[in-house]
């Protein structure tokens, strides 16, 4: 989800705070296949012309770190 819509989310769970401490992109070396996971990895699903888009056009996947509270 995006950050917006985590947000939401946690407004309606009944959580009154919501801080973005951090947000890193999610990259491809960390995402990829390996002797275990074999199938797709996340090169596959990225626009190789944008890395900073999947290739339906969205926005390219990224790691968010929050801090919630009641």
């Amino acid at each position: 989800p995006s950050i917006s819509a985590l947000k939401n989310w946690c407004e309606r769970a009944g959580f009154k705070e919501f801080e973005v401490l951090a947000t890193k992109k999610t990259d491809e070396n960390e995402q990829r296949k390996t002797e275990w996971i074999d199938s797709f990895s996340l090169e596959n699903f990225l626009d190789p012309k944008d890395k900073n888009l999947t290739i339906e056009g969205y926005e390219a996947p990224k790691r968010v770190y929050v801090r919630i509270g009641i």
